[in-house]
């Protein structure tokens, strides 16, 4: 489907203020105005006998030029198109087809005068379904479009509308992933060969960066438990194990130790940077199993890459 959508890409407001949104959604379909306009003109598309009445309409004052484009806009083969609006905090894209309607009982407050057929409908997902399109995690120059007064416009970004409708990467963002990976990768490697104490060190950088403080290094009757830690923000207190490797058995006799101490402890943190086989904490309690890969993803989020390179 994304290989054959319309490589142009036009706004469109259905009504002022989106007040035939609910009609266009319901039924597949954009809601126009134009109450002026015949509808045997618009039908037909005649725009050089719509041209001179959009100018006797406006008179004297300025915009009957942008209100004739916009309405040629919609009426001159609309299919070419991918036609986008903005609604309930998302961007909603359609084509259509090239047919107009004219409503029988004239313009009213929830349908517009005439409008266009859809040929795929409102959507605000992605092809593929695997992006919703909410305006907030939208680049800042397509989502600027919400705040658009007229009635249709070409977007500036339209290159951007259609790989994001599409689920394309953005080329830059792509590369970035990749050499993030990359480095990621070498992160991992890195920690690996660290030592018992700066691997420690390393988790009570992460924590601490994380929003958790360490309130003790226990052991003795609590033999095992590496670091006791609390977050001031959720009155969490915490007990992490750091190892340097691991196995389920392992992991699974903290856990036992961690359901043991409950009424300290709201959750564990297990850390361990060379694990053996993929641990899980094979329990609905709150417990995080922090092991290789995800260690150095921690590593790259928090900015601690370069301090980890320092100590090899």
């Amino acid at each position: 489907m994304a290989d054959i959508l319309p490589n142009s890409v036009r706004y469109v407001k259905n009504g002022r203020g989106g007040r035939w949104w609910n009609a266009a959604k319901a039924d597949g379909q954009i809601h126009l105005g134009w109450s002026t306009i015949p509808g045997p003109l618009l039908c037909t598309a005649d725009l050089t006998a719509i041209e001179p009445l959009i100018r006797s309409e406006f008179g004297a004052r300025k915009g009957a030029t942008q209100d004739f484009k916009a309405l040629r806009t919609l009426l001159d083969h609309p299919s070419q198109h991918v036609w986008v609006t903005f609604q309930e905090g998302c961007m909603w894209w359609c084509t259509v087809t090239d047919m107009i309607e004219t409503n029988p009982n004239g313009e009213t407050n929830d349908r517009g005068h005439f409008w266009l057929t859809c040929a795929s409908r409102w959507n605000n997902f992605s092809i593929g379904g695997t992006r919703r399109l909410a305006t907030a995690e939208l680049p800042g120059t397509i989502a600027m479009l919400a705040g658009y007064q007229a009635t249709v416009c070409e977007p500036s970004a339209s290159a951007d509308i259609l790989r994001i409708i599409r689920n394309e990467d953005d080329v830059d963002a792509h590369a970035a992933a990749v050499a993030r990976a990359a480095y990621e990768n070498a992160v991992a490697r890195m920690v690996t060969r660290l030592g018992p104490k700066d691997f420690e060190l390393l988790v009570d950088l992460i924590l601490s960066r994380s929003g958790w403080s360490r309130l003790a290094k226990l052991g003795g009757d609590t033999e095992g438990i590496d670091i006791e830690v609390e977050n001031a923000a959720t009155s969490e207190i915490a007990f992490v194990q750091v190892k340097s490797a691991a196995n389920q058995a392992v992991l699974d006799d903290y856990v036992s130790r961690f359901n043991n101490r409950r009424e300290r402890y709201n959750r564990m943190i297990f850390a361990v940077h060379s694990p053996t086989g993929n641990l899980s904490p094979r329990t609905d309690q709150p417990v995080s199993v922090w092991a290789g890969k995800q260690i150095a993803q921690l590593v790259v989020k928090l900015g601690l890459g370069d301090w980890v390179a320092r100590r090899l």
